[in-house]
C-alpha cells in the first residue's frame, strides 16, 4: 500500500491509527480494507466489518481543517434530509493527532472518466437542484469569490501571472472577460459544494448515485460549481456549450465569468505551486475554456 509522502497522501499506518480511534470512539467494529485509488481523494479508505456491512473512512492531513470536517457534518444532515445524494456521515472527529475525519456509508457508482452531453444533462439536473438549498449561510463562496477576484493586484492574480506563460494569458484573457461585464454581484442561498467535478460524482445505471468529498459546502450560487465543473478535464465540446449555457441561465453571464475567473486561476496556482505535472499541461484547456467565455461575451455585447 502506498505510504506518504509530500502531498500529504494517507499511509495504512495512519490510517489504520485513526480507524482505531472512531472505532473507539463511535462504537464502531470497522476494518480497513483498502485505499480507494478511482474516484476518491487520497485519504479514502473501504471499511467492512464483521457483518459485513461497508463504509468510506476519509480523513485529512491538514490539521486546520479538522473543525471545517466537523461543522460540515451538519450541513451534510441538512442536505441529505431534503433528498441531496450524497453519502450519510456515520461518525465524523477529529484524531488525538488532530486529523479531522468522517466515516460514511458507502454507495455504489463510479466517477466518468469524460462528460459528454448524456453526463452533462445528469449533472445540470443534479446542479439546479442546488437552488435555495443552503447548508450553512456563514461559510459564504460568493462573498469568497468577490474578495479574491474584485482585487486586480491581490495574490491570486499576481501568482497566476507568475507560473509562466499560459499563466499570464490567462490572467490577460480573464481580465478582458471581466472588464466586458463590469462589477457584478454574485447572489447567495444556493448549496455550493465547493468542489464539483466528475471526480467526486459517482454514477450508476444511467442516474447519480452519489455526490463526494463535500467537506467545503457552504452558500452561495450554485454558478460556483458550474464554473468548477467547467474546469475539470475531459468535457467535451457539446458539454461545455451544454454547461456554459445552463451556468448563465443562473443568474447571467458575469457571474459565471466571475466564478470562472476565480476557479481557473485558482487551479492555475495550485497544481503548479504543488508540482502536479498533470494539472499543469491541462492550464492550456482553462485557457481555452476562458476563451470560449469571452467568445460568448463579446458575441452577446458587440
Amino acid at each position: 500500500m502506498p505510504r506518504n509522502n509530500p502531498s500529504g497522501r494517507a499511509d495504512a499506518r495512519t490510517a489504520q491509527a485513526v480507524l482505531t480511534e472512531a472505532n473507539r470512539t463511535h462504537h464502531t467494529r470497522f476494518r480497513l480494507d483498502h485505499r480507494f485509488d478511482d474516484g476518491f481523494q487520497s485519504g479514502a479508505w473501504l471499511l467492512t466489518d464483521d457483518t459485513g456491512r461497508q463504509a468510506v473512512l476519509k480523513w485529512n492531513p491538514a490539521r486546520d481543517l479538522a473543525r471545517r470536517i466537523e461543522r460540515a457534518a451538519e450541513g451534510v444532515a441538512r442536505i441529505r434530509a431534503a433528498g441531496y445524494p450524497t453519502p450519510a456521515w456515520l461518525a465524523v472527529g477529529t484524531s488525538a493527532d488532530g486529523f479531522g475525519y468522517q466515516v460514511q456509508e458507502y454507495v455504489v457508482g463510479r466517477s466518468p472518466q469524460q462528460v459528454g452531453a448524456s453526463e452533462a444533462r445528469l449533472l445540470i439536473g443534479l446542479l439546479e437542484t442546488h437552488t435555495g438549498l443552503d447548508p450553512d449561510p456563514g461559510r459564504c463562496w460568493s462573498r469568497f469569490v468577490t474578495g479574491r477576484i474584485a482585487d486586480r493586484r491581490g495574490d491570486l492574480w499576481r501568482q497566476a501571472d507568475g507560473t509562466g506563460p499560459v499563466g499570464r494569458e490567462l490572467v490577460r484573457i480573464c481580465e478582458r472577460l471581466l472588464a466586458l461585464h463590469g462589477p457584478v454581484v454574485l447572489p447567495t442561498g444556493d448549496l455550493v459544494h465547493g468542489d464539483f467535478r466528475p471526480g467526486n460524482i459517482l454514477l450508476h445505471a444511467d442516474r447519480v448515485s452519489g455526490v463526494i468529498d463535500i467537506e467545503a459546502l457552504g452558500s452561495g450560487t450554485r454558478v460556483f460549481d458550474y464554473a468548477t465543473l467547467l474546469s475539470a478535464h475531459g468535457i467535451t465540446p457539446d458539454a461545455v456549450r451544454m454547461l456554459c449555457a445552463a451556468g448563465e441561465h443562473v443568474a447571467g453571464p458575469g457571474v459565471l465569468a466571475y466564478c470562472f475567473a476565480q476557479v481557473a486561476l485558482d487551479l492555475t496556482v495550485f497544481v503548479h505551486s504543488r508540482g502536479l505535472e498533470p494539472g499543469i499541461r491541462n492550464v492550456s484547456e482553462l485557457l481555452d475554456r476562458a476563451a470560449i467565455l469571452l467568445g460568448r461575451a463579446e458575441a452577446t455585447t458587440a
